[in-house]
């Protein structure tokens, strides 16, 4: 996938997330990407490969949203 968009597209096509609620990325948006880190943080005491990508420290240093990474947003 080479940005958000085509992840919620994978996901709502072949994958059985439900179409009308966008997609993960989307929903994740949505939420808010303070809590998901929060979520991340959290299940990766479990297993580190839940732990939050620098990417999405980023993001919301910034003040962005995953969408900012699609084209033409």
């Amino acid at each position: 996938a080479l940005c958000p968009a085509d992840i919620d597209h994978l996901m709502a096509a072949g994958h059985g997330f439900p179409r009308r609620l966008g997609g993960p990325m989307y929903q994740a948006d949505r939420r808010g990407l303070l809590l998901l880190r929060q979520d991340l943080r959290l299940w990766s005491r479990d297993d580190r490969i839940w732990a939050p990508p620098p990417l999405l420290d980023r993001l919301i240093s910034e003040g962005r949203t995953l969408a900012s990474l699609n084209p033409g947003h």
